[in-house]
């Protein structure tokens, strides 16, 4: 009765025990060596139907009969190893598109192996995990070796982890002199900057990019674009920062050029502009001298046109000087409200004989601008007579200022015959003028004062209508 009992609380625990193993995710199998062939006793788990087997596809089989040939050689080595007693015994086994890890563990009676039990667990997710981590090395190293920018690793401590091939280009050192030293230890002139960017990016900040000149092995000096950032683990916390350098020397030495001809462009316009302005009033002092020598009576009209023609001559040379001689501005806070109430009251004569009228729109208080009093007064003054001279028939000169955020806004709005949208983008050239006696100067100057100022001047006009000119000055 024992006995019986006994057998079925056996049979019972037999039975969960492969119930448990058939429901397991991986899979657990058993063999051992019958005439020479290694049999499958046991086979369950769902990783077998994952690959697409079943128990009865295995159990009695060995491994010739369900998987190729040389698969299964290969295969049996372990089998064999683990049947000699082996212990740690594991192979790396594919199914299709699953991948498993097998551990083999002989089973010995008496110190002699009568059947071996393995385990498999399913490690497609690692291997698919290990391929992504390779395929992203192998590009992290592509791209580390073959570009043209130079890139420089190190660690928080600014200790040189590595460089690239370009780094050693671009500065002369080789990676084995860099590796294993402190960044400020190198001789570039630009060591406290790097020290306080690295404090800067283990802060908090991402990216920080910026240009300067720094010095090679050789002592020649270059121009780099530098854009270092951050290397963070999986918490967010910096591990190693990384330096990206460009060589923008042939870049800079091409702006230079460029700037160098811009500017003999420049005087090139000018002096021919200069040449054609001067030559005017001089033929006409010219034709009065001749007429003068053939006469014998001193005519009054003859030496009132002289003057106003020499007294041209020394405004053209006044204005052609001020664009020429460099200065240094005098900038102190002034109340724009002020200086713009003088201008008026300066032209307001003037604006009179010509039948026009200032209509100021002023805010009572308006705050404080850093600037050149005499050169924004200069600027206003030019354009007022501007905008005098373009209604010959007389009209109203609007004057309104704005204030956002932190700019003022000063708007000169008037009733003339208004600029050619095709011409506006031209005003401000030397010596292009919408006037018959102009020479454009006045307004060239206005552009440049404007923008020595941090500023802005823009014009807007409808032919017919009248010209806005709007000044944006920071406050």
């Amino acid at each position: 009765m024992n006995k019986r009992l006994g057998d079925k609380l056996l049979n019972f625990a037999d039975q969960e025990y492969r119930e448990i193993l058939s429901e397991q995710q991986g899979m657990t199998f058993k063999f051992k060596l019958k005439q020479g062939r290694f049999i499958h006793t046991f086979c369950a788990g769902q990783l077998l139907y994952k690959i697409g087997l079943s128990p009865e596809m295995i159990i009695g089989k060995e491994l010739r009969d369900f998987l190729p040939y040389d698969v299964a050689e290969y295969k049996e080595t372990f089998y064999n190893e683990a049947w000699q007693g082996k212990e740690g015994i594991s192979y790396e086994g594919e199914k299709g598109e699953i991948f498993y890890l097998a551990s083999l563990r002989p089973i010995k009676q008496s110190g002699t192996v009568i059947e071996v039990i393995a385990s498999c667990v399913d490690i497609t997710e690692r291997k698919k995990a290990e391929e992504e981590l390779r395929a992203t090395k192998e590009l992290l190293e592509s791209l580390f070796g073959h570009p043209v920018d130079g890139i420089c690793v190190t660690n928080i401590e600014g200790i040189v982890i590595r460089v690239n091939h370009s780094f050693e280009k671009i500065f002369g050192w080789t990676e084995e002199e860099l590796v294993g030293k402190s960044v400020s230890s190198l001789p570039l002139n630009m060591k406290s900057d790097i020290v306080e960017i690295s404090n800067q990016l283990q802060k908090g900040m991402n990216v920080i990019s910026f240009e300067t000149v720094t010095q090679r092995r050789d002592g020649e000096m270059i121009y780099i674009h530098l854009t270092m950032s951050p290397i963070k683990d999986a918490q967010g916390n910096v591990i190693a920062l990384t330096g990206i350098t460009r060589d923008i020397s042939e870049r800079k030495r091409s702006e230079d050029f460029l700037r160098k001809a811009d500017k003999l462009n420049v005087v090139g316009q000018l002096a021919a502009g200069f040449a054609h302005e001067v030559r005017n009033p001089l033929t006409t002092l010219r034709g009065f001298l001749q007429l003068m020598q053939s006469k014998e009576n001193w005519n009054a009209e003859y030496a009132d046109i002289m003057v106003a023609e020499i007294d041209r001559i020394n405004s053209i040379i006044s204005e052609f000087l001020t664009i020429a001689k460099p200065h240094s501005l005098s900038l102190k806070k002034y109340d724009i409200g002020i200086i713009l109430q003088n201008v008026i009251t300066l032209l307001e004569a003037q604006a009179t004989l010509n039948n026009i009228q200032f209509h100021v729109q002023m805010e009572s208080s308006l705050p404080l601008v850093k600037c050149s009093e005499i050169e924004i007064k200069q600027v206003f003054v030019n354009i007022i007579k501007n905008a005098i001279e373009a209604m010959p028939s007389g009209g109203e000169v609007s004057i309104v200022t704005v204030v956002q955020t932190n700019y003022i806004y000063i708007r000169f709005i008037d009733q003339g015959v208004g600029i050619p949208e095709t011409l506006i983008q031209r005003l401000g050239e030397p010596f292009f003028t919408t006037k018959e006696k102009g020479t454009g100067l006045g307004l060239m100057m206005c552009y440049k004062i404007i923008s020595d100022h941090n500023g802005k001047l823009t014009v807007n006009s409808i032919v017919g209508e009248g010209t806005t000119f709007e000044i944006k000055l920071p406050l």
